[in-house]
């Protein structure tokens, strides 16, 4: 049934996202491991749990922005994108890679926050304070592009175009054979340079913003925020995130979505080039509002549901 294969769409064990992520951590904490660090251990938890919350609520919104963003829907406008997704598909059509979705963004919010509570106190040592939420953005970001978010994000990206449920990219698990048949290991990575280029500089922009927004709303030193300023700093600083990472997500949705039987980009230069040419630079911006109604929302829901969790974490775990 339709219902069936839609929830097949994208099965593929936790644990091999899981293992990569505890990979890189164990990569760059050395003798260090941070599973043995309370602080980044309570942070890794809690960033789980919020990330597989936001996940959920927020996947509709994703699938919508990732067609509206793809070559082959450049023509359809974002309703048009909405309504014929459930016209030609059902409704189920907007949890498309719903699997796909959770085994990327949960170890992607885990490194996320806990990235945060590693690399701050490591690059305190070595760059300005006012530049120590960027520069654990940027480190975060690379670590998620290289270790697993490009591989999964391009699966993804293949099973939200795909339009029907008969095609080459029906479940994850067919998804990866078409693509290590056809286009090799490197395939899974398409997109690698737009991928690092959105995590680092959102992170930067999402670290940075978040730190200070936090910082405004602290009424007296060492208060413990209520989970309602957590979500409002996370939610204000996904919209600057929304516009602000919106050409390169764009870029990467466009050299994602090409197999090698219908390539057209010969690099994310070249994407670059041919966007601004062949539509101008206002397709950069292309999904950008869906975009901010899909993260600002999710930076609230993971932000806020983060922070309570934590710092109810660091209370019980100390």
């Amino acid at each position: 049934s339709i219902k069936a294969r839609a929830l097949a769409r994208g099965t593929l064990p936790h644990y091999l996202i899981g293992v990569p992520s505890a990979a890189c951590f164990a990569i760059v904490g050395g003798d260090s491991y941070p599973w043995n660090m309370p602080s980044v251990r309570n942070a890794v938890l809690a960033g789980s749990i919020a990330g597989f919350v936001e996940a959920m609520v927020m996947q509709p919104a994703d699938v919508i922005k990732t067609r509206f963003q793809a070559r082959a829907f450049s023509q359809a406008s974002l309703w048009r994108t909405f309504a014929d997704a459930a016209r030609i598909e059902g409704v189920l059509a907007y949890y498309k890679g719903i699997v796909p979705t959770l085994c990327t963004v949960t170890p992607k919010v885990t490194l996320q926050m806990g990235g945060l509570a590693f690399f701050t106190p490591r690059c305190k040592d070595i760059v300005p304070d006012a530049l120590v939420p960027a520069t654990a953005g940027v480190l975060t970001g690379t670590v998620q592009a290289l270790a697993f978010l490009t591989p999964m994000e391009t699966i993804k990206v293949r099973q939200q175009v795909e339009v029907g449920w008969d095609g080459s990219y029906r479940t994850m698990v067919g998804t990866m054979r078409h693509m290590a048949a056809n286009e090799g290991f490197l395939g899974f990575y398409q997109g690698l340079a737009p991928t690092v280029v959105r995590q680092s500089w959102g992170l930067v922009v999402k670290f940075s913003g978040y730190e200070g927004i936090k910082a405004m709303l602290i009424d007296r030193p060492g208060e413990t925020l209520a989970g309602w300023k957590h979500a409002l700093a996370g939610g204000a600083t996904n919209i600057a995130v929304g516009v602000l990472n919106s050409p390169p997500d764009v870029v990467k949705t466009r050299m994602q979505e090409q197999s090698s039987a219908t390539r057209r980009y010969a690099s994310s230069w070249d994407c670059c080039c041919s966007i601004a040419r062949e539509e101008g630079l206002r397709a950069f911006f292309r999904g950008s509002v869906l975009r901010i109604l899909r993260i600002a929302p999710g930076g609230a829901i993971q932000f806020g549901i983060y922070g309570v969790v934590s710092d109810w974490l660091d209370v019980q775990f100390p």
